[in-house]
Order: C-alpha cells, then sequence, then structure tokens
C-alpha cells in the first residue's frame, strides 16, 4: 500500500499520464502528484492532430484534456518543458536535466513514443516533416498550402490520415509505400484494397513496393531517389512510418524492455514500486496471445485507470479487447480485435461507402478481428461477442437485412 507520505511522481505529461493524475485524484488519493513532460503545453490528445487539426480551424485547445486551472484545483505539480535525465531506483528518485533531483513513492511512466526518423535525416519543419506532436502538427499546418504537391512516406493510418487531411486542404498528393499494399500488417486485405480505392478516387497518386534509395533536400523542394532508378519531386515530404517507444529512461534505470516497457496485468513494471502506461508499454493480451504493444487512444486511457487503481493497492487488472479508430474523408473505420492467423473465414455485411459496411475475420466461427465503417452504433454488440467468444453464424453476420442485435450465438 502507497503511503501517501511517498507521493507518485508521473513521468510523461501526455494524455496517459494527464489521465492517470485525474483517476488517482478521483479514487481519493491525497498525497502528492508530480507530472513531469518535455513538451512545453498542458496534457493533450494527439489523434485530432493528423485530422480535424491539421484541416481544420479549431486550433489546439480542444485537443488538451483539462484547463490549467483543474491542475492547481487537484493539487496536480505541472513540471512542464522539463526533461529527466536519469532514474535511480534505488534512491527512488529522478534526476532532472537542470540538476534538480526529485524523489517518488510510486512511479509512473508514460513517455509514449516518437516518430520514427528516416536514417540520416532529421524533420525541419520545411521540407521535411514527421507528426507525432502538437509543434510538429502546427509546423506541417502552417506549411501547407492548396497546390502543393505532398509526398507521403509510408502507407499506415498516419501517412494516410495526413494524405486526406491534405486533399482536403486542396494539396497534391502522393503516397509511397514500401510494401505491396498499404495498410497490410494492420487490416484484411480487401479492406486495405477499399480503402486504397477511396484514396484514388480522391485524387490521391499511391505508389505501393516504392523503395525509396535516398531522400534529397533541394532549396525548395523534396526529391525522392527511388531503389527502380527513378526520381519524384514534391513540394515537401512527411516521414510516416510508424513510431518506436520512448525506452530508454527505462532501460537505462534496469527495468524489463523489450520493444517497450514491459509490464503486468496491473500495469506494474519489473521494479515494484514502478509502473508505466501507454505507447511505451508491452502487456500480455489474451486477444494476442502474448505481449503486445499498442499505439491507441484507448489504450492510454483504460492502463491510465488501472494503474491508478493498482498503484493505490486495489485489484486492478488490464483485459481490453484492442480498438481503434481513424477517420479519413467521410469514413470513420473502427478496428476491434487483431489481424486473424491460421484457418481464417472472411465475412462481408453493408457496402463499403455507401452505407453501413463491416467486415468479420472468423477462426472456428469467432470474430477475432472486426473492421466497422461508419458503423460505430455496432461497436459494443461487436465487442460483446468477441470479448464472450461467441460462435456466430457467417451468414447471419452477412446478411444486412437480419439486424446485428438480433443474432445469437
Amino acid at each position: 500500500m502507497l503511503n501517501e507520505n511517498d507521493g507518485i511522481v508521473i513521468l510523461g505529461a501526455g494524455q496517459a499520464g494527464g489521465r492517470a493524475a485525474e483517476h488517482l485524484r478521483a479514487q481519493g488519493y491525497q498525497g502528492s502528484i508530480t507530472l513531469i513532460g518535455e513538451e512545453p503545453v498542458l496534457p493533450y490528445e494527439r489523434p485530432p492532430l493528423s485530422k480535424e487539426f491539421l484541416h481544420g480551424d479549431a486550433g489546439l485547445a480542444p485537443l488538451r484534456l483539462h484547463a490549467d486551472a483543474f491542475y492547481s484545483e487537484q493539487r496536480i505539480v505541472l513540471l512542464l518543458n522539463s526533461r529527466v535525465s536519469r532514474i535511480d531506483t534505488v534512491a527512488h528518485s529522478l534526476h532532472l536535466a537542470t540538476g534538480e533531483t526529485l524523489r517518488y513513492g510510486k512511479l509512473l511512466i508514460a513517455t509514449g513514443a516518437r516518430a520514427r526518423g528516416w536514417p540520416g535525416l532529421m524533420p525541419d519543419g520545411r521540407l521535411i516533416h514527421s507528426l507525432r506532436d502538437q509543434a510538429e502538427a502546427t509546423a506541417l499546418k502552417q506549411a501547407l498550402r492548396p497546390g502543393q504537391h505532398l509526398l507521403v512516406i509510408g502507407g499506415g493510418f498516419i501517412g494516410l490520415e495526413i494524405a486526406a487531411s491534405a486533399r482536403k486542404i486542396g494539396c497534391k498528393v502522393t503516397v509511397l509505400e514500401a510494401a505491396p499494399s498499404l495498410l497490410g500488417r494492420v487490416l484484411p486485405a480487401d479492406v486495405a484494397a477499399l480503402i486504397a480505392a477511396r484514396h484514388v478516387a480522391e485524387g490521391v497518386a499511391i505508389r505501393n513496393q516504392a523503395r525509396i534509395d535516398r531522400i534529397e533536400t533541394l532549396a525548395s523542394c523534396v526529391r525522392l531517389h527511388l531503389a527502380d532508378g527513378t526520381s519524384l519531386e514534391g513540394d515537401m515530404a512527411v516521414i510516416g512510418i510508424g513510431a518506436q517507444p520512448n525506452t530508454e529512461l527505462a532501460e537505462a534505470a534496469g527495468l524489463a524492455c523489450d520493444d517497450g516497457i514491459l509490464v503486468d496485468e496491473s500495469c506494474r513494471t519489473s521494479d515494484a514500486d514502478i509502473y508505466a502506461i501507454g505507447d511505451v508499454t508491452r502487456f500480455p493480451s489474451r486477444f494476442h496471445g502474448g505481449l503486445l504493444r499498442l499505439e491507441t487512444w484507448d489504450n492510454a486511457e483504460k492502463q491510465a485507470a488501472i494503474a491508478a487503481q493498482a498503484m493505490l493497492g486495489k485489484p486492478a487488472q488490464y483485459d481490453e479487447l484492442p480498438w481503434m479508430w481513424t477517420d479519413q474523408y467521410d469514413l470513420n473505420i473502427q478496428m476491434l480485435g487483431l489481424p486473424a492467423k491460421g484457418n481464417v473465414q472472411t465475412v462481408s455485411r453493408g457496402q463499403f461507402g455507401l452505407a453501413a459496411y463491416m467486415h468479420f475475420s472468423l477462426v472456428d466461427g469467432r470474430i477475432r478481428q472486426a473492421v466497422l465503417v461508419n458503423a460505430g452504433r455496432e461497436r459494443r454488440q461487436v465487442t460483446k461477442w468477441m470479448k464472450e467468444g461467441a460462435v456466430l453464424a457467417a451468414e447471419k453476420l452477412a446478411d444486412a437485412a437480419i439486424p446485428l442485435r438480433s443474432i445469437s450465438a
């Protein structure tokens, strides 16, 4: 049980860290809470950065978890624009880059992930961009203008969201993907093909199996040199080739890490007094059958609540079905579960782009992955089936005339 005199320090002031501080107070914790973040801004949610913020006029304020007054009212000390240089697990202390030392009773690491860079090429906010935080999103928003040619390197969700936003602004867009198809690692091939076709219909040029040998920045443009000997020029490029977890401090402190900080079902690390949540963690998942790292809004929200309970000595177990969404043009695409393996039966329901559309990947009659396109109201029922492991008749799932809720296992 945590002694309230010891205090809790949260390392990472993003969505996960901010929510954890909120949950600690909501669950009655009266001790000190210190929230440390490298960014100079209040905790905020990242998903709108590549969507509503990039192509809209709303600005950054709606992204914040809370206004500044919330943190003072809840007695949460904010150390923003602050960098931790070392975690001392023996002394239970954090060493800040300023030379200051901060003690903790329990430490929660929520350092997130950073955009994976292109070897030897740093984003400059002018010709070369990445999109992970507010500063990067703001730089890209200010740079994009109608008629410009944007090169998007990477055909995953972040790349395609940026492509859709840029088209709304009026940019010419080319997406380059090294794999044979877009979204190949996360979606069934036929659904990925439908999404790719929608981008083409919106005017996006897609080049699959486009292997880039070299990226050249010139005075006013970017030139990509491809492995097939061709080259392509654009006004700017966005690198969207994934993210890597910020585990350096945890690794240096001796915590168990492997493509993320390893945690148990209660978000506890290999050190009994240190917990971790969000994009930086790998956790046991019964839906994956092993350790899983997720970079999703939902994972950050749910793990924040679990860790807060666990740090206060309350029973807590994270057992959530993976869920994420993406908005592209007028498509809201929600994914439940993970790509299915083995003897997979695929079932489609509805018509993509014209009405609610669903795609199910079944193994032995059980849904392993579901993709819901403009069908968000059905998420609760599908989630229930997947958590319960319900065995369902494929022909009923496929029949859009049968209400989903009337289908029984």
